[in-house]
């Protein structure tokens, strides 16, 4: 864990960009839990969202302050990052287009106790934590989708632990890279393989050998930090059985939602 953490602090985390430019937010926007709304509530949110775009290792919530927003991610990934006392950071969680940040918000906790930053660069739907707040207790179809995503987050999080014990490193990282490619909604995208062994918490070289293989077997390409997934069916045989077990826990949500 050592080890992980030393090549974990080389990540370098860059601010929030001033002036930047934002738009409103038009449905379907691409985020799966505000698609899944009904028409009204959708259109009683739309005038508390904005759509914000995300640099690549920007923060979007620093640890030990107040949250002042909770971002829905359209085509970006966020990471969460656990942090220690000598400065070292691990990413310990990843939420794409299928989710939204921070989960804790939805527990009426609004302290970050864990950063999150930009991992693939992207854009995010973004709500003042105080509308959210207040959509939380008066809009049931949008309270009840956010619940079930937490559960849903909970669900992965024990899956992931089972899968680090029990599954190969090229089944993890098939796996890792089609979840990926779910949470941002396509398939390419920037990605080291020190990244990539921070998340599957294994050596880099570990995580080249795997990538190897995966492109020996034409299920993707990787070039200069750029991932392309170019048979996904091929890639979907070579990872564990978790990918599809967490991609089942974060199925259509429209199923929960009240009529």
């Amino acid at each position: 864990m050592a080890e992980l953490a030393a090549r974990s602090s080389t990540v370098t985390v860059k601010p929030v960009p001033t002036g930047r430019s934002t738009q409103r937010l038009a449905f379907p926007c691409g985020n799966s839990l505000l698609d899944a709304l009904p028409h009204t509530d959708r259109d009683e949110l739309a005038e508390d969202l904005e759509l914000v775009t995300l640099i690549a290792h920007e923060h979007t919530h620093v640890l030990g302050t107040w949250m002042e927003h909770v971002d829905f991610p359209v085509d970006a990934m966020v990471s969460v990052v656990a942090s220690f006392e000598n400065g070292d950071v691990v990413e310990v969680g990843a939420i794409g287009r299928e989710g939204f940040v921070e989960v804790d918000a939805v527990l009426e906790s609004y302290f970050a106790r864990r950063a999150t930053y930009c991992q693939v660069a992207g854009q995010v739907a973004r709500m003042p934590m105080a509308r959210f707040v207040d959509r939380m207790e008066t809009s049931l179809p949008f309270a009840r989708l956010l619940r079930d995503s937490v559960t849903a987050a909970l669900f992965r999080t024990q899956q992931f632990a089972a899968c680090n014990a029990r599954h190969t490193v090229l089944q993890r990282c098939a796996r890792w890279l089609l979840m990926t490619a779910d949470r941002v909604g396509r398939d390419q995208f920037s990605l080291t393989h020190d990244f990539l062994a921070i998340m599957l918490s294994v050596r880099r070289a570990g995580v080249s050998e795997a990538a190897n293989v995966l492109h020996r077997r034409g299920a993707i390409e990787y070039q200069r930090g750029v991932v392309t997934i170019v048979d996904a069916a091929r890639l979907a045989g070579e990872a564990c059985e978790c990918y599809e077990a967490c991609k089942a826990a974060s199925a259509d949500p429209r199923s929960s939602v009240p009529s």
